[in-house]
């Protein structure tokens, strides 16, 4: 077994470099025929480089397809985790040079620029995508485990690349918005290419993102990667959306309370609208689908969205902590902590406003939710976190102190050498505070939290589940491995039997929750009833 995943990592690295040294040296070629007649100087090396990649690079990697692909035929070349990690790597990275070349392309050709080397390498990556996405959706080659992974992580992409460019352009548009009270540095282009050119990369990533979300059905999902990719991008987009509430928030504060011109204070006013509606959109649209999730993920969902708020509450109260020691300092040249000040309140409302409602501290923690795992982890996580930062930050601070009193002379009444004692330390004090205060209060939760929950009995459950079954049996494997929460792995029988259904289903469940064995071998089909075999010996 050892030796087999060798060859295939060997093999399919080679695979990747050869299909990415063809599709380079093509797109070279592909260039200079579609560039004929717009080219000055030939360029020879470059010719002689593209004509090397294609002539050696794509001959061998069609040797090694072939090879592979008759080993494919075998049902464990196609349950192999590598063959499905590079069938994902390769369409995510054929599909990332088509929308990078693609968009550069058309945002050159706004400005009226012709890029024929752009043009060509989307062509030919576009190639390269489409032929792997047959491979990934015809049955003698699709993979059997992680078979959506390049389904999902494509949409992911498209979902960054458009949400990030929607909100660049909507930016460029509020600041276009403001320039009569804050102008924008000289730019020699006309306003509007700033927002169009934002705009085609939001197109083509939207179109990457509903293509792959809903006709590729990425949207069905239900594997384990799924459903952390959508606790991912809520937490994710929730993040971005406080962030830009709480510079808007910052921004209002400072134009009623500052003194800095306006036209400063102004200056991130796009950005932060356009993060925090682009963010909050993005966070909405997701919210919704999981009504139809487990219980679990709604749960990771919340967490993740309270620890956001409050990483942000925490730096929001240190900063204001700073600022308030930055009044304290009796040096002559000090900057105005005002803005500071500020910027810390507005961290701490944003913060404090989306955690309270989030995480409920005065709602009653019932048994059930005292024993959830993922509230457990959550609390052990936070405060864990939050008392390894504070350990640092005293360092820091004794380090500053010492260094002070040192560089003194050894006397603690002069400490004012570079900016005092005071102004050395303030930083690192204010993060210390707001850790504290984090880890005191989580950990009190989390001492509740365990007094309250009833003691955790440990069932003797199976972990691990091989599956002997006809081809066209992975329902019956995701049906057990929903029910159990058991690790399944389908083996597929050489012979012709019928894949198991909804009765063999349930009986398989049935007598796999009344085994005490950790581990279970299950054969369906061959129309007789399902065998559960309990293990008692590693499965190898």
């Amino acid at each position: 077994m050892t030796v087999a995943v060798v060859r295939r990592l060997i093999v399919f690295a080679l695979l990747f470099a050869l299909v990415t040294i063809a599709a380079v040296g093509l797109a070279g070629l592909l260039e200079r025929v579609i560039g004929l007649g717009t080219v000055l100087v030939v360029d020879t090396a470059g010719l002689a480089r593209a004509l090397a990649f294609v002539l050696v690079g794509a001959p061998l990697a069609l040797v090694v397809w072939r090879w592979q692909r008759r080993r494919l035929a075998e049902p464990l070349e196609r349950a192999s985790l590598v063959w499905s990690v590079y069938l994902a790597a390769m369409t995510l990275t054929s599909l990332t040079s088509t929308v990078i070349f693609a968009a550069s392309a058309v945002t050159s050709a706004v400005e009226g620029e012709w890029r024929p080397d752009e043009v060509a390498a989307a062509l030919v990556w576009a190639g390269v995508w489409m032929w792997h996405r047959r491979m990934r959706r015809s049955p003698d080659t699709v993979p059997t485990r992680l078979p959506a992974l390049g389904t999902e992580l494509s949409a992911l992409f498209g979902l960054i690349v458009a949400a990030f460019c929607a909100g660049s352009a909507l930016a460029a548009l509020i600041s276009r918005a403001l320039a009569s009270v804050a102008p924008v540095l000289f730019d020699s282009r006309p306003w509007y290419l700033g927002v169009l050119q934002p705009l085609v990369w939001a197109a083509i990533g939207m179109l990457v993102w509903w293509w792959h979300w809903a006709h590729e059905r990425a949207s069905r999902a239900r594997d384990a990667l799924a459903l952390v990719l959508l606790v991912t991008v809520v937490s994710g987009s929730a993040s971005a959306s406080l962030f830009g509430i709480g510079t808007v928030l910052h921004t209002v504060l400072r134009l009623l309370f500052d003194v800095d011109p306006v036209a400063e204070i102004l200056s991130p006013l796009g950005a932060a609208v356009a993060a925090g509606l682009v963010g909050a959109i993005v966070c909405v649209g997701h919210l919704r689908m999981l009504p139809g999730r487990p219980p679990r993920v709604r749960v990771a969902t919340r967490l993740a969205v309270c620890g956001a708020a409050l990483i942000g509450a925490a730096s929001g109260f240190g900063v204001v902590v700073n600022a308030l020691l930055a009044g304290l300092d009796t040096t002559l040249v000090s900057d105005d902590p005002r803005t500071l000040l500020l910027g810390g309140l507005s961290a701490l409302t944003v913060g404090v406003a989306t955690w309270w409602p989030t995480w409920r501290p005065a709602h009653a923690v019932t048994v059930a939710e005292s024993g959830d795992i993922g509230r457990r982890v959550y609390l052990v996580v936070v405060f864990g976190v939050s008392a390894v930062v504070a350990l640092v930050t005293l360092l820091l601070i004794g380090f500053r102190l010492f260094e002070t009193l040192l560089g003194s002379g050894g006397d603690p009444g002069d400490v004012s050498i570079e900016g005092g004692l005071i102004e050395r330390i303030r930083a690192p004090l204010g993060l210390l505070s707001a850790m504290v205060l984090v880890f005191v209060y989580h950990f009190v939760v989390w001492r509740r939290d365990r007094a309250l929950a009833p003691p955790v009995s440990r069932v003797p459950r199976v972990e691990r589940v091989v599956l002997v079954a006809g081809r066209g049996s992975d329902p019956l494997a995701q049906h057990i491995r929903e029910a159990t929460g058991a690790r399944v792995t389908l083996w597929e029988a050489a012979d012709d039997r019928t894949p198991g259904g909804e009765a063999d289903a349930d009986a398989i469940v049935r007598q796999l929750q009344s085994l005490t064995a950790p581990r279970a071998l299950v054969v369906a089909g061959a129309g007789l009833a399902p065998r559960v075999i309990p293990l008692s010996g590693p499965a190898r």
